[in-house]
């Protein structure tokens, strides 16, 4: 069976720093169900998604 391409992702969760709750990044869904974050200025540890 063959891969589905990725074509499109959507937004679906925000990524925020769990001490300041600032906002770092979005958490993407791709058509093919693939989660992929994608972050303001680099990957940060201690983060919550909501």
């Amino acid at each position: 069976m063959p891969r589905k391409e990725k074509k499109h992702a959507k937004p679906v969760k925000r990524i925020l720093d769990r001490k300041t709750r600032e906002l770092v990044g979005w958490l993407y869904q791709w058509n093919t169900g693939h989660l992929a974050p994608m972050w303001k200025d680099g990957p940060r540890e201690n983060v919550e998604y909501v």
